[in-house]
């Protein structure tokens, strides 16, 4: 029985389909739904059980649920689902393939593990919907290793055989189910893509603190008020070596593990100089960590921050 809001409007809609003048109106985006979602939005963005991700950002949380309309979730749903990553819509794998499961035509899944040598190297994904022909993909350590997924750490090193069954999963599901995923693709995915993204080489430098200077300013940021862009003062004279280690020592005491994770802000911010990074990739940095300046940073997130600006920096 349908008795959700969102499934009673869209059977509403194909009982009487003059109602819909066009694509508009059944999503989120039209005149008669748009209003009221916008302002629950407005309205939900600042409770603590929404994701973090939508906390304080009313107009993402909207695109999440325009979003999850599309593909057949309710809101409550689609905020757990979906995250807005660096402006694309991604879901989560195991919500991905829930989606893909439901609909008419799936009719089944084979995730194989490529061993070698005893040790799992790889996947390999059958998706198989009525109708087509079956559509394979594989995703192996050797590829991971080729996009630098390995060397980001994080889950890659600590559960490098999910991560492989879940790459080759997402690229097996939208082969297969292009029309029931509308374009959303695996959070896993895209947020490695951001990872490669903050490694890119763009800038071209002198070390130098005159050029690195005049940089900046030529980028309109104003050196005398960084303050204002990344928190809090960045010294621009101390460097920091590269053979500098990150590793945080363990110590169960709180006032060591703040000091600590202070010390590896003063370090992040440091290096922000050093490599010329911008205020719009710092954005999608923290935007990725899901905090709003380095100070919430965690002791791990720091250090994995760290270790990507020391790459990007030997890129230089």
């Amino acid at each position: 029985m349908r008795n959700t809001e969102l499934e009673l409007v869209k059977e509403e809609f194909r009982q009487e389909p003059n109602v819909r003048n066009n694509r508009l109106d059944d999503s989120l985006f039209s005149k008669d739904l748009a209003p009221h979602y916008m302002k629950l939005a407005g309205q939900l963005a600042s409770s603590d059980l929404v994701p973090k991700c939508f906390r304080g950002k009313p107009q993402d949380l909207f695109l999440c649920w325009s979003m999850g309309y599309q593909v057949g979730l309710t809101p409550e749903q689609s905020m757990q689902c979906i995250a807005v990553i660096n402006g694309k819509p991604a879901m989560w794998g195991d919500d991905m393939l829930a989606l893909c499961m439901s609909h008419k035509d799936f009719e089944d899944i084979i995730e194989t593990p490529i061993i070698k040598n005893e040790a799992v190297i790889g996947y390999t994904c059958i998706v198989k919907r009525k109708g087509k022909a079956d559509k394979e993909s594989v995703f192996t350590l050797e590829m991971a290793k080729k996009a630098g997924l390995l060397a980001k750490g994080g889950v890659w090193n600590q559960y490098p055989e999910r991560m492989l069954k879940l790459r080759a999963r997402g690229f097996g599901l939208r082969d297969a189910f292009p029309d029931a995923l509308k374009g959303i693709k695996p959070r896993e995915e895209v947020e490695d893509y951001i990872d490669g993204e903050l490694a890119t080489k763009e800038n071209k430098a002198s070390r130098t603190e005159l050029l690195k200077k005049d940089i900046l300013i030529k980028q309109g940021v104003n050196i005398e008020n960084l303050d204002t862009v990344y928190g809090s003062s960045l010294p621009m004279e101390d460097k920091i070596s590269d053979e500098e280690s990150t590793e945080v020592k363990c110590d169960l005491s709180e006032n060591k593990i703040e000091e600590e994770t202070s010390e590896l802000h003063s370090k992040i911010k440091k290096l922000i100089i050093e490599t010329l990074f911008t205020e719009d990739r710092v954005k999608k940095a923290l935007d990725y960590y899901e905090v709003d300046c380095i100070e919430e940073l965690s002791r791990e997130a720091s250090t994995n921050f760290i270790e990507k600006l020391l790459h990007y920096k030997g890129t230089l």
